[in-house]
């Protein structure tokens, strides 16, 4: 028998203090994020990234391919799932929030394994879909109306069981809201119903944070 949990203030508290191991390097980074003021609510939750680092761990992937950077936390946990050979090439199209994402690699040991490129996200996908370049896991969390693409790309650029995970899919709650019918909404609402049809993938919708989905190429 299925138990729908009602999510409220306390229980996402709890989630909060039980959900997440304290972590220095982690908590640093989440404070210099958070001083940047109202843009920081586009960095992870950090329930989000020890998910995304055991992930990558249990699939024993060597290569990461990520969209969207921000201040480099995803980047970071992403990179400490991967062994000491593995890799992970992280694009944004701007380095303005670069410095801080390194201080923290360098910081945890992992910026051997990282390698940043500025630039959109569609065209450095392209770019190596065109080298014949494959990643085992693909991890994105950029510009919301650019999400079918990114998805239709990464398909191309995972070989079969390779992985996808694509941050922000319950927006807010808003793709459950009939009245809210913004592009950006819509675009999710639409993907959504896609990775659901799709026959080349399976899939697990999770209320994680803002709502993650994983995605296993066939």
């Amino acid at each position: 028998m299925s138990t729908q949990l009602e999510i409220n203030e306390v229980l996402i508290k709890y989630l909060q203090d039980l959900g997440y191991r304290k972590d220095a390097v982690v908590d640093e980074l989440e404070k210099d994020t958070k001083a940047l003021g109202k843009v920081a609510q586009m960095q992870i939750a950090k329930e989000q990234g020890q998910f995304l680092e055991i992930i990558v761990k249990v699939s024993n992937a060597k290569s990461c391919l990520e969209i969207g950077r921000f201040t480099g936390l995803s980047t970071l946990y992403l990179a400490r799932g991967l062994p000491k050979d593995g890799h992970i090439v992280t694009v944004d199209t701007s380095d303005e929030f670069l410095p801080i994402a390194k201080k923290y690699w360098d910081r945890d040991g992992q910026a051997a394994k990282i390698k940043s490129i500025i630039g959109a996200g569609t065209e450095v996908m392209q770019s190596f879909i065109d080298r014949q370049y494959q990643f085992d896991i693909i991890f994105i969390d950029a510009d919301k109306n650019n999400y079918p693409n990114y998805y239709e790309l990464s398909l191309s650029l995972v070989p079969s069981n390779g992985i996808i995970i694509i941050d922000n899919m319950l927006w807010h709650g808003d793709v459950a809201d009939s009245s809210k019918s913004d592009s950006q909404t819509q675009t999710i609402r639409d993907l959504n119903l896609k990775i659901r049809d799709d026959k080349r993938v399976e899939f697990s919708l999770t209320p994680l944070s803002d709502g993650l989905s994983f995605i296993r190429k066939k």
